[in-house]
Parts: structure tokens; C-alpha cells; sequence
């Protein structure tokens, strides 16, 4: 005899009425208590009761990858964009499984803990992984998407950013601006969207004809207060002339840089201009607010979820790679110079 809402509320151990009220996808409900009827559902082969039910088709794992830990641990990028796949995956007709995963578990661990979350398929936010990583996901046959990391050179679906293009658009508008030295606020921690950037600024002012001097790129640890020092003793052991202008690798090097600098006596931006990269809610927490790249956070999860599902419902072999292009997002830590004073920084 087939169940009934009642006969899974016993199981359970709460009311008809709360099974009822998930079945019919209406509120009152907590989410953990949902997705636990949910999955118990699908446990006995009733998944005929949830019928339109958002996770009627199963669930989506996403898996947070550590391999470095502080990229992911300080101010984690996947948060903003979180939103967007959750909403995405259950519009689908799935639920998402949220799991962290690292390189220090054993393979036979990792793939064991990705077979229990019992998932159709995975997208997993890459930014820390290289690809040696790959392997252990590989092997277990479910298909995946990696997120924010290009896998350029490996056969796996990917969705990233067009770092080369939002680079070269931050130097060209510094460029515009009257800026002719460029510093570069560099993260000791290297990922590949560090390397892709680094490479851009290297063949930016190549094409710009503007020299690159290595004693402008500052090397910091990916820590906000240690940032901040490490910034001081850069500025405090340089010469005039100095960079007029500073691209970092992302928005949290930029805006600790920025207080770095400003407690070393330097205003911005009469003294540097800064331009950070992503548009994190921290671009509008410092003073000046920090000119920016903006990434499409909403395709990001658009784009996975669709890259996801097209290698589940699909008999295709070869990998897709959906890269994302970037725009200039101007606010108060660029300044125009004047001819006269492209040449070096004014410092105090």
C-alpha cells in the first residue's frame, strides 16, 4: 500500500500537517526540518508524493574544495554567489547539499563522503584547486562543474571569470586617468585566477609601452591585519619616485593595501589610486569607496546550474568552459592626474 503524509509524520515523529505543509511547498516550516522530510521521502522510494515539490529530482552537492585554506577562510568569494545557485538548483526541481571538503583527506575519505551526500551531481567552487585535485572527482563517475577556476587544461566543465579582460580594463582606465607607473599589491598565496591576473598586468603595460618595474609589486599574506603592515614596510622602505597607481589581485588585498596606506600617512587618492577586483560589499566599507572589477555574481550561478544540468541530461562528451566577461565599476580611489605628475608619486 502506498504511503501517506500521515505514515511519513509517524516515522518522523511530527505533525500531518507539517508533512502537508512541505509536500505543498508552503511556509511555516524550518529548512533543516524540511530538507529532513524531504530526503526521507526519497529514502522509501515515495518521491512520487513530492510531485512538483522543489528536490523532487534529487539533490545538488556543492562542495567547497580547500587546498591553501586562507583564500577560502578570509572573506570566501562563493558566499555572494550562493544566493543565485540555491534559487537556480530548486527551480530545477533539486536541493542543495553543502558540503567542505580538503586536499588533506585521504582519496577513499573524500570520494566516501561525496557518495553519502547521495547527489546527482556537483558543482564545486574551485578556487583553491589545481589540477591534481581533479582525480579524486573524477573517478567517482558524478558529474561536475567547477566554479571559479578555469581548468584550462583539463577535460571538465568549468565556469570562471575572464581575469585577462578585467585586468587590462583596470590598467587601461589607470592609463586614461594619466597614471604611468603601475604598482601591483600580489598575494603570496598563488590560484589560478592570482596567475591569470598577474600574467595580464605583465602584458598590459607591455602593450601599453609602459615599463614594469619588479620593486613596484608588493608581496602580501593573505591577512587583513598583516596585509596592512606588510604595506607600511613597502611604502616605508621605497624611494621617490614611486608607483602612482596600485592594481591588487582582489578587493580584500585592495582595501586592507588602502588602510595600510593610510596609516602610514599616505591619502588616497590624492597620493595612490587603487583598483581592486569582484565587487565585494567591502568596496563600500572603506573610505574612499574602492574603484573595482565586477564580476556577474548572478551568472556565476545561472551559468553552473545550467553547465550542471546540461552534463546530467545529456549524453555529451566533450567539456564546456563558460567564461564571464567584466566591466569597470568607478568610485572614489582612482584620481586623474595631470601630465606632470604621471611620472611618480606624490607621497607625504
Amino acid at each position: 500500500m502506498a504511503l501517506k503524509a500521515k505514515d511519513i509524520a509517524q516515522m518522523l515523529g511530527v505533525s500531518t500537517a507539517t508533512v502537508s505543509l512541505v509536500l505543498n511547498n508552503k511556509p511555516g516550516v524550518g529548512e533543516a526540518k524540511r530538507q529532513e522530510i524531504i530526503e526521507k521521502i526519497q529514502e522509501l522510494g515515495c518521491e512520487y508524493m513530492l510531485k512538483d515539490l522543489p528536490g523532487g529530482n534529487g539533490s545538488i552537492g556543492f562542495v567547497v574544495y580547500k587546498t591553501i585554506g586562507s583564500i577560502i577562510d578570509e572573506s570566501p568569494f562563493f558566499t555572494y554567489i550562493m544566493e543565485r545557485i540555491n534559487k537556480n538548483i530548486l527551480n530545477s526541481g533539486y536541493t542543495l547539499n553543502f558540503v567542505y571538503l580538503d586536499r588533506e583527506m585521504a582519496k577513499e575519505e573524500l570520494q566516501a563522503q561525496i557518495r553519502a551526500m547521495n547527489c546527482k551531481g556537483l558543482i564545486i567552487f574551485g578556487v583553491e584547486m589545481t589540477r591534481q585535485d581533479l582525480q579524486a572527482f573524477v573517478d567517482t563517475g558524478i558529474p561536475f562543474v567547477v566554479l571559479d577556476n578555469s581548468m584550462r587544461e583539463s577535460d571538465v566543465d568549468s565556469v570562471t571569470i575572464n581575469n585577462a579582460q578585467g585586468t587590462s580594463k583596470a590598467l587601461h582606465y589607470l592609463y586614461e586617468m594619466g597614471h604611468r607607473r603601475f604598482g601591483y599589491l600580489m598575494s603570496k598565496e598563488r590560484i589560478t585566477s592570482f596567475e591569470e591576473r598577474y600574467q595580464a598586468y605583465v602584458n598590459t603595460l607591455s602593450s601599453l609601452g609602459v615599463e614594469r618595474l619588479p620593486e613596484d609589486v608588493c608581496i602580501v599574506e593573505y591577512k587583513d591585519s598583516v596585509i596592512r603592515g606588510q604595506v607600511r614596510e613597502f611604502l616605508a622602505a621605497r624611494k621617490e619616485p614611486m608607483p602612482t597607481a596600485f592594481f591588487a589581485e582582489n578587493d580584500y588585498i585592495a582595501c586592507s593595501a588602502l588602510q595600510g596606506m593610510k596609516e602610514a600617512g599616505y591619502k588616497i587618492p590624492q597620493d595612490f589610486s587603487i583598483i581592486g577586483f569582484d565587487d565585494r560589499p567591502i568596496c563600500t566599507m572603506v573610505n574612499p569607496n574602492m574603484t573595482t572589477i565586477c564580476v556577474p555574481k548572478d551568472d556565476f550561478g545561472i551559468q553552473s546550474v545550467n553547465l550542471l544540468l546540461s552534463r546530467i541530461n545529456s549524453s555529451r562528451q566533450h567539456s564546456l568552459k563558460v567564461e564571464l566577461g567584466t566591466w569597470l565599476l568607478v568610485r572614489g580611489s582612482v584620481r586623474r592626474l595631470e601630465p606632470e605628475e604621471g611620472a611618480a608619486g606624490s607621497g607625504t
